[in-house]
């Protein structure tokens, strides 16, 4: 929204309609969001200009994301009263979870003008910058929230991811473990701790965070891989795999594990008879199901759903997976018990060379090329092609792995 609004007249709020609206935000602070919708609507019925009903309606559509109603009521709230602070929060939000980032900053600034001592205002204005590549901004916004809550979980752990952002690790650490102390999330502060040499490696990134951070990103995912990070790993993935496939293959079963948002599905489906693809995050497997291509889409993490699949399949591809996974022999004895022999598995590592692999600050597993071949040849695969590439960016930098193909003997 731009400009400032001319605040227009609410209409007097009848008592009974306002024990309704008590009632709905309730219910909504109890998570019953279908009760509370219900009720928002029965009084915008009866109230169409009712403040409070389209603004937490708003609210519970960003819950449930379905963005461009999100937006609609929220703006239609903020022409009745453009001096809610928390209104332009929750519109923040919802251009936030958009990927409109720009605009998601310019709305926080709107609703921390009005309202300056909000902790959670600035943590989301912190949130935006670190997304916008401006941490030393992003920096200031957590720190300014720290003066209001010293002891605030979040803005002490998004304040130790900026600080990493800038290569001040000393300080990033200490963060983190001030946000331990202060009762915050500690699998993913003994994680990000762990990115940073503090703590011991984990085999693989916790699951939760995963998710979340999956969930989190689904609505944007596409465009700012693709188009912002040049993300190509499905086209050359599916382009290595095709090339070692006879000429006429078209009526394989493939397996997409980590499929995401369904990138490779539409690469893949040429190939495949049937298409199953897995994925932890249900945000993402909503999109890959809006793609359409695939005959199944599993929620599940990738090595659970391998031992319990007693299905057989001819292709398996996993890109940009393993930078979530770093101990990979679980989910090569998986994939092994699910493809045929002659079967071809697909995908993609960040490179490491200093060991089997490690995990670096962007919260990323990198590969060695000799951990990769040593655990092939364990599991009875064969290798059949590796390639170098630049696959994605991180900010300017360009990130390089390994495109690997292998054949079960």
């Amino acid at each position: 929204m731009s400009g400032k609004p001319k605040r227009r007249r609410a209409p007097q709020v009848p008592p009974a309609i306002a024990a309704r609206s008590r009632r709905a935000i309730e219910l909504h602070q109890q998570g019953e969001l279908a009760q509370a919708e219900a009720l928002y609507r029965q009084i915008l019925a009866a109230l169409p200009m009712h403040f409070d009903s389209l603004h937490l309606l708003g609210v519970i559509k960003g819950q449930q994301n379905e963005f461009a109603a999100a937006l609609q009521l929220l703006e239609q709230a903020l022409r009745i009263n453009p001096e809610s602070a928390s209104a332009f929060n929750h519109y923040g939000n919802v251009l936030q979870a958009l990927g409109r980032h720009s605009q998601a900053l310019a709305s926080y600034d709107r609703s921390l003008a009005l309202r300056p001592d909000n902790p959670k205002g600035l943590l989301h204005r912190g949130n935006v910058l670190r997304k916008l590549s401006r941490p030393t901004e992003a920096l200031v916004s957590y720190e300014r929230a720290l003066l209001l809550d010293a002891d605030y979980a979040e803005a002490l752990i998004h304040r130790a991811d900026a600080l990493t952002d800038l290569g001040r690790h000393a300080e990033a650490i200490a963060s983190y473990r001030r946000a331990l102390a202060s009762g915050g999330d500690a699998q993913r502060i003994r994680y990000s701790l762990a990115c940073l040499g503090a703590e011991a490696v984990p085999k693989a990134s916790p699951v939760e965070y995963v998710k979340g951070l999956f969930d989190q990103y689904a609505e944007a995912f596409d465009e700012h891989l693709v188009e912002t990070l040049e993300y190509k790993t499905p086209t050359f993935l599916v382009d290595a795999m095709r090339a070692l496939c006879a000429s006429d293959a078209a009526g394989l079963a493939a397996l997409d594990l980590g499929c995401g948002t369904g990138l490779c599905g539409p690469l893949l489906r040429p190939l495949a008879q049937t298409l199953v693809g897995v994925d932890l995050s249900p945000k993402m497997l909503a999109k890959a199901r809006e793609r359409g291509g695939y005959d199944e889409l599993v929620c599940a993490e990738v090595a659970a759903y391998l031992a319990g699949e007693a299905r057989r399949f001819d292709l398996a591809i996993a890109a940009d997976v393993f930078v979530y996974i770093g101990d990979l022999s679980e989910v090569f004895a998986g994939v092994r018990q699910a493809l045929r022999p002659g079967g071809l598995f697909g995908f993609s590592v960040e490179g490491g060379d200093a060991s089997d692999f490690i995990l670096q600050p962007t919260h990323r597993f990198a590969h060695s090329l000799a951990y990769v071949r040593r655990l092939a040849a364990e599991h009875g695969f064969g290798v059949e092609s590796v390639e170098s590439r630049v696959i994605r960016k991180n900010g300017d930098t360009d990130v390089s792995g390994y495109l690997v193909v292998l054949k079960l003997s």
